[in-house]
């Protein structure tokens, strides 16, 4: 491909020039407000483009640290300065990364392993299929959808992954819910609508522990009581929205009432029932070692167990159930391949990107961005207001566009310290952007598990966001208010 230096001279010549006519007629703070806005803006830009996002997020917080370093002298970059401001940012990175990775990283990446280590024990497998029975009892197709977007919103605190349980879903609930005589389409909108992160499990709620310096559990037992509401909210707007398109499209002639063929990937495992408690079971040990709980044990039975602690002890209750059950030493060292290879397939995805946001919020701290933005806004409820909507909704249509719920990670590291800076609880502004990025997701067309759903039975993904549009949004903005109004 080609150089265009018009290009490369308008950017290479023509920004720097416009930052330092800025710097020249307005000053210092709307020097270091323009730079950081063009660097948040050309990493935005970057991602959009496909650019590999992690080498744009580091090497833009290591840019802004560059000038802090020799732009503000007094600014401590590192705890222990080397004595060389240039050595102190590259001290800096040190320290964001080796911090993160024995904490946040470690975190994600068991909890990723763990997940993949249940689906070669087909315990994953097994819960979903359990889970999806009883719904073959009930006979109303539209209450059913309803009752089974709740279902599904329930499995994804335990199976995170948005593709992951969409594709099991599509093998054992989409066949149920067909044959009670739901369309095609509905089915598929339903199965579609994974739109929010919650639970202990999720890399967002991790992240959103660390950063507001709270214990992950009592992050989910904040979300509890708005969950209950949007919940069964969504699931009612289902069973009107569904029916709403499904009579709108007979009348167009255009519901295929032929079966779209579904590869059976998640057909009942050939595993014990109790395998099903398996994927459960950090979370029930998570619960019985809380504050809530404690109350109800004896002085010498309360302990405090954290995630990765319920996560190992899980694995290895069920890796020795498992191999008791084969007694196959190879087979069973095979499917611990598995959960390390997960773990380092999650490190490249996650991990890292958050690592990197990380650096780049350094950059935007040091640089003194944070600081002189809240200078210039005006105090007050508004403010607070105003801060977590234009975070929420940035995230919100980043993740529509780029149909990844990432961009929560990136940002997350910035809107923690401006939150801080304007006096807004994090978890209340964290919260609203992971809610954020899931319903966006939930509403791209180019979004993973979309794309799947939608050709497994014969749709554009387009007409599954369409019927799913109305629930969705007017469950986005119940979700965002009831957050406002009930965290602290």
């Amino acid at each position: 491909m080609p150089l265009n230096y018009k290009k490369l001279i308008i950017w290479t010549l023509g920004i720097p020039l416009v930052l330092l006519a800025v710097y020249a007629s307005l000053g210092m703070n709307a020097f270091v407000l323009s730079v950081s806005v063009v660097m948040v803006g050309l990493v935005a830009r970057g991602i959009i483009a496909d650019i590999y996002p992690q080498a744009l997020v580091l090497v833009g917080g290591m840019v802004l640290l560059v000038m802090a370093a020799f732009m503000f002298p007094e600014t401590p970059l590192v705890k222990a300065s080397s004595g060389s401001r240039f050595i102190d940012v590259f001290g800096n990175i040190s320290e964001v990364f080796s911090s993160n990775l024995t904490s946040l990283g470690l975190t994600i990446m068991v909890i990723a392993g763990f997940s993949r280590y249940m689906h070669e024990i087909g315990a994953s497998q097994k819960l979903v299929v359990i889970s999806v029975k009883p719904l073959g009892l009930l006979k109303s197709r539209y209450f059913l959808l309803g009752c089974c977007f709740i279902l599904i919103q329930l499995l994804a605190m335990f199976l995170t992954s948005p593709a992951g349980l969409s594709l099991l879903l599509m093998s054992t609930l989409y066949p149920i819910l067909r044959s009670v005589g739901c369309s095609k389409g509905a089915v598929a909108s339903v199965i579609a609508s994974i739109c929010i992160n919650y639970g202990p499990a999720d890399v967002g709620n991790i992240l959103i522990a660390e950063l507001a310096g709270v214990e992950v559990f009592d992050v989910f037992l904040s979300q509890v009581p708005i969950l209950a509401i949007v919940f069964p909210f969504i699931g009612v707007m289902h069973m009107v929205m569904q029916r709403y398109w499904d009579r709108r499209e007979a009348q167009a002639g255009l519901i295929d009432e032929k079966d779209a063929l579904v590869e059976d990937e998640a057909s009942a495992p050939d595993v014990p029932l109790y395998y099903a408690l398996f994927p459960v079971l950090p979370l029930v040990v998570l619960f019985v070692f809380s504050d809530l709980a404690q109350d109800f044990f004896p002085e010498g039975m309360k302990f405090k167990v954290g995630i990765l602690p319920a996560l190992l002890m899980s694995f290895f209750l069920a890796l020795f159930v498992d191999f008791a059950r084969s007694l196959d030493v190879k087979a069973a060292a095979q499917k611990i391949s598995f959960m390390f290879e997960q773990m380092g397939q999650s490190f490249m995805a996650i991990v890292s990107i958050l690592i990197c946001a990380q650096v780049l919020a350094q950059g935007l701290i040091k640089i003194g961005f944070v600081s002189i933005l809240f200078n210039l806004l005006p105090a007050g409820e508004h403010t607070h207001v105003l801060i977590v909507l234009f975070f929420s909704l940035f995230i919100f249509v980043s993740a529509a566009v780029l149909g990844t719920a990432t961009t929560f990670s990136a940002f997350a590291p910035l809107a923690a310290e401006m939150a801080k800076t304007g006096g807004v609880s994090i978890v209340k502004m964290l919260m609203s952007m992971n809610y954020s990025g899931a319903f966006g997701r939930a509403c791209s067309p180019i979004a993973g598990f979309i794309i799947a759903v939608s050709g497994l039975v014969g749709l554009k993904p387009y007409d599954l966001i369409k019927r799913n549009s109305v629930q969705l949004i007017s469950g986005y903005v119940l979700i965002l208010t009831l957050n406002y109004l009930m965290i602290d």
